[in-house]
């Protein structure tokens, strides 16, 4: 179970990063976050950002028009 979780179904990209990328950064290491997104640009952005920025990305969920991200800080 994840330490927290975002509901960004709806929201555009650049949004979501952003979002999750604040969220990230306001939780403490080792804590998990999940997200869920609709935006189907953030199969690409939010594993990108995890790289960029040092992130574990635990997993992504493909389930056609819902994508859910597990990400550890």
């Amino acid at each position: 179970m994840a330490d927290k979780t975002l509901d960004l179904k709806d929201l555009v990209c650049p949004r979501p990063m952003v979002v999750t990328m604040s969220t990230l950064k306001m939780m403490e290491k080792g804590q998990t976050l999940e997200v869920y997104c609709t935006d189907l640009t953030t199969k690409h952005s939010i594993p990108s950002l995890c790289e960029r920025s040092g992130y574990k990305l635990l997993s992504i969920k493909d389930e056609g028009n819902l994508i859910t991200f597990c990400i550890q800080k």
